[in-house]
């Protein structure tokens, strides 16, 4: 029976001692700032770089496409139909152009594709831009000569929009896939840098102190089990309060950050938007590259109930394998074997997304040991049925307590054994001897 009192002398050590650190309290303040950037700093990219307007000749044998392009961009396209090709090429190697293109009847019949030959800059966007004008051009030219009617014109420019509603047992649930998508391959990156990070934490924990001795000073007056309890459970703490302050901070900062973006960017909005404030918020939302998903309760929930069974299962191997190693450095098999459960699942991310009610996905995320970075993800694309998180849950625990069990078998042997780091074979013997 575990000694209670014990049990949290050591937990309150482990969490109060790292908790206090400096390295911890950095790393809690900066680390919303960080995550923020990363989603704050590409759109002032997106909002402050001033487009850069790259000219393109058209050099059109037909005299019906250049005049087209330039209906459409007048500040992009040139019609310079009596310069000579030479001369064309050398406006492009000198900078007076950035590229041209060749047009004649062959390009319009569809029997030879037409080249852009341009300086090397722009990148992707700069020949995709050059591509969709091109070919509306000889779409529209097409049309013509085939004397299509406005009719059927309207029709071939329609584009049919397909919004996604969720049938709910409370009825019907508006929900934007394309952006949960994103957001269950967050949660599973992140739920597989924690596993790493806080089992790691663990680790070398126990590391330092077999390597400092101090081990065998409080192993004179409490369990193994109390101390190794003491320390998982510890950690955990740590690393939940450091999700909860992360979570209060970047949702605070995300609602101090609206005002503060519509402050610096809300003059060009306001102005498309006629002075409507409302208006204004959806213009600028209108330009940013992404629309921002509403996270639900459910799943932040889900998330931290998952990460916690994830975290104690995996804890528990690595405070096992931290007991047989001599040294923090050492790069020992067992450290590899721990962690290419926590590896595995990431391959499966991509397609868990794509297709998260699959039999793929959902034997995956039954896995105990997949489950801590599977199961969210389904849960950030889809409404995952009751019964298989709870099975899950169940499996999760089942396994945790397996796991400790054998654990705790392998570390109070562990911590005691110097000399060199212990094999496979070495921990079966310390399981049944234990």
């Amino acid at each position: 029976m575990i000694d209670f009192n014990k049990f949290l002398i050591i937990f309150k050590r482990e969490y109060i001692t790292r908790v206090t650190s400096k390295a911890y309290i950095i790393t809690t303040l900066l680390a919303p700032l960080i995550f923020l950037a990363f989603f704050i700093i590409p759109v002032l990219v997106v909002l402050l770089t001033p487009d850069t307007q790259r000219s393109v000749a058209v050099v059109d044998e037909t005299g019906t496409i250049a005049p087209r392009m330039l209906e459409n961009d007048p500040d992009r396209y040139q019609y310079l139909p009596d310069v000579p090709l030479d001369e064309i090429r050398a406006k492009v190697t000198d900078g007076r152009l950035h590229g041209f293109v060749i047009i004649d009847e062959e390009v319009i019949a569809g029997n030879r594709t037409p080249e852009l030959i341009f300086a090397g800059t722009g990148g992707v966007a700069f020949i995709t831009e050059v591509r969709s004008a091109l070919r509306s051009a000889i779409r529209d030219e097409k049309l013509d000569r085939a004397d299509v009617s406005p009719e059927v014109r309207q029709i071939m420019n329609e584009r049919i929009a397909l919004s996604t509603r969720v049938l709910t047992a409370t009825g019907e649930e508006e929900q934007d896939t394309s952006a949960l998508f994103v957001v269950g391959l967050v949660l599973g990156f992140i739920m597989y840098i924690a596993m790493f990070v806080y089992g790691g934490i663990v680790m070398r924990g126990v590391i330092e102190e077999k390597t400092n001795r101090i081990v065998e000073v409080i192993v004179s007056s409490v369990r193994p089990f109390e101390l190794l309890m003491g320390k998982v459970i510890g950690v955990g703490a740590l690393a939940v309060t450091q999700f909860v302050f992360w979570a209060l901070a970047i949702g605070g900062i995300s609602l101090a950050a609206t005002p503060v973006m519509l402050y610096f960017f809300g003059s060009r909005a306001t102005e498309a938007a006629g002075g409507d404030t409302a208006a204004a918020m959806q213009a600028l939302e209108s330009e940013l590259p992404f629309t921002m998903p509403e996270i639900g309760t459910s799943l932040l929930i889900g998330f931290l109930v998952f990460f916690i069974l994830g975290y104690l299962i995996y804890s528990a191997l690595f405070a096992a394998v931290g007991s047989a190693l001599e040294s923090e450095t050492e790069n020992n098999q067992l450290t590899t074997v721990v962690s290419l459960p926590i590896i595995i699942p990431i391959l499966f991310i991509s397609p868990v997304s794509s297709d998260p009610d699959s039999n793929l996905a959902i034997v995956l995320s039954l896995i105990p040991l997949f489950s801590p970075i599977i199961m969210p993800v389904r849960m950030a694309v889809m409404s995952v049925p009751a019964w298989e998180i709870g099975l899950s849950i169940v499996l999760m625990t089942l396994t945790f307590l397996g796991l400790i069990w054998l654990s705790a078998r392998i570390y109070r042997v562990g911590i005691l054994m110097y000399g060199k780091s212990a094999s496979f074979k070495e921990l079966a013997k310390w399981v049944r001897y234990s």
